[in-house]
């Protein structure tokens, strides 16, 4: 480890990787560019906007069997919200990066050797789009022209706050992937999903030093007035990039230090929904909030409908959506590893999954708090697949970004225990009841059966036999399945 003195302010700053040409003073924010056994400072950098993750300078880990130590970080924002790119010294003496976006973790490390067939250009990269690399199919999953507007701690190049970075990342089961054509040809990483139950605990954020740093708690419900009407919003500070007023409908960007109307709205839409922000439930022993909620509809004229769609934060668990339609509650969790083509079905967790439809997804109203900006009007096109145990999977395709979920149906007992209110156990899951049951299918084309009968009883009998007995059956092992 080298440790120098700022030359801007004289506070000590330590270069720990050998591959780090610069440095942020952790005190006066001056960027230094080490040069032989000197430094020279080259500028300084804006201030970091501080969000939910546990990830900190001198967090430590674990990636396939090796050791490493977070050094630096740069963050990134783009239209809908900011993520942060850690940059990692192995004790091997290798350098890789750990991203960290909305709770989702990969970590990856240049590839060097020589690429032998051609990267595609970034402009002709689309959500979905497939990429192989050594033999393996990857899947284009987003793709953003975004800029870097903070850092701190050591990088392995000079850093220029607003510098544009142009990256597409690509998945492939728990393989991560990225192309990154910042600076003109792309730039190769490869890696896999990382899960922060791998970091040494010890060594992560504490409630405390959030306190400190941030001047807020991690996680904690405040409330926040709106600068439009001057409305109370409750927000989960530290976590959102956006919030959506219920008093007034305004769009409030609460990212940083200041919030701020982006977009103003004559009317709000009000919703009658089953539960409500600011709600608290305790599922599988952590803690949620209700912080926002999207009604969404299938703006198909013969076959459309509407849900709601409930966004649960917890601090020690992360994200949970929960979704309430006509067929009943989903629980859904956004896929850190991704399913593979099992011919015309995908394979998840080891568990085929067949087609069910594709249908589209559009805003109609958002209110609360998200960590993504999100808009009225927004649509998304979503396939949703079905196991034989009735365990839902649902790819979801926009303009620069595809992915994938994980859902279960929710009994409407589990939701009373969750939220603590009886009167919810009246509610059912989305696999336990539908429309039209068999039963009743049955009955309506047996009373058809009979008043158009022209070949007597027998002909009649011998055909209800056969419309009951698949129905009779299928309901049993449906409700098996249950």
């Amino acid at each position: 480890m080298q440790q120098v003195l700022c030359p801007q302010c004289g506070a000590p700053v330590s270069f720990l990787s050998a591959a780090s040409v610069m440095a942020v003073c952790g005190a006066c924010r001056s960027t230094l560019l080490k040069d032989a056994d000197s430094v020279r400072r080259i500028g300084e950098v804006g201030e970091l906007l501080e969000d939910y993750s546990p990830l900190c300078l001198g967090a430590a880990g674990s990636f396939e069997r090796r050791r490493f130590t977070i050094v630096g970080r740069i963050q990134l924002r783009y239209e809908a919200g900011f993520w942060n790119e850690w940059y990692l010294w192995f004790d091997d003496g290798n350098d890789g990066w750990l991203s960290d976006a909305s709770g989702q973790y990969a970590i990856t490390h240049q590839r060097r050797a020589q690429m032998r067939q051609p990267v595609p250009a970034f402009d002709a990269i689309a959500p979905g789009s497939e990429f192989k690399l050594d033999g393996q199919r990857f899947v284009a999953a987003d793709i953003r022209t975004c800029h870097a507007t903070s850092a701190e701690g050591e990088l392995p190049f000079a850093f220029a706050g607003g510098w544009q970075a142009k990256v597409a990342d690509f998945r492939s089961i728990d393989a991560f992937l990225t192309l990154d054509y910042s600076d003109g040809p792309a730039v190769i990483y490869v890696g896999k999903a990382y899960d922060l139950k791998l970091m040494d605990r010890a060594t992560l954020k504490t409630r405390d030093q959030v306190l400190e740093r941030a001047s807020r708690v991690r996680g904690a419900v405040t409330a926040l007035a709106c600068p439009n009407c001057g409305g109370p919003i409750s927000i989960v500070t530290a976590m959102a990039t956006q919030v959506v007023c219920p008093s007034c409908g305004s769009t409030v960007d609460c990212a940083g230090d200041t919030a701020y109307v982006i977009a103003q709205k004559k009317r709000v839409d009000r919703i009658e929904t089953t539960l409500k922000l600011g709600q608290t439930a305790t599922i599988d022993g952590a803690d949620y909030t209700l912080i926002g909620l999207l009604k969404c509809t299938d703006p198909d004229p013969e076959d459309g409908s509407s849900w709601v769609e409930y966004l649960l934060y917890s601090v020690e668990a992360g994200f949970l959506w929960l979704v309430e339609s006509d067929e009943g509650w989903d629980r859904v969790r956004v896929c850190d590893t991704w399913p593979a083509h099992a011919g015309k079905h995908m394979r998840y967790n080891n568990v085929i999954y067949g087609k069910r439809w594709d249908y589209i997804s559009r805003v109609d109203v958002a209110l609360g708090a998200f960590n993504w900006r999100v808009r009225v009007g927004d649509q998304t096109k979503i396939t949703d697949y079905q196991s034989s145990k009735g365990a839902g999977l649902s790819s979801e395709l926009a303009d620069n970004e595809l992915g994938w979920s994980a859902s279960q149906g929710v009994s409407g007992a589990d939701l009373a225990k969750w939220f603590k209110q009886p009167e919810l156990a009246k509610l059912s899951s989305a696999r336990s009841k539908s429309k039209w049951s068999y039963s009743s299918l049955a009955l309506l084309a047996s009373i058809f059966l009979v008043l158009s009968n022209d070949n007597g009883t027998g002909s009649a009998i011998a055909g209800l036999f056969f419309l009951w007995a698949p129905a009779l059956i299928a309901e049993k092992l449906s409700g098996a399945g249950d």
